[in-house]
């Protein structure tokens, strides 16, 4: 596997990791709708969702 694909999947995978985790504090802030974070956590995990995408593209592109 190429040296550059391999540390690009290791950090797809630290992505992913954080935005599994923003997405469950989004979870716990949900009972309150007028939670002004919530907006933004949800915000966040979909950044993280479409740079893991981009991540994994990238990687499938050089292996």
């Amino acid at each position: 596997m190429d040296p550059d694909a391999a540390e690009l999947s290791s950090l797809t995978t630290v992505v992913s990791d954080a935005a599994r985790r923003i997405a469950e504090m989004a979870d716990r802030r949900a009972a309150d709708p007028d939670d002004p974070t919530l907006a933004r956590l949800h915000e966040i995990e979909r950044a993280l969702v479409t740079v893991e995408r981009r991540l994994r593209s990238t990687v499938r592109d050089l292996g």
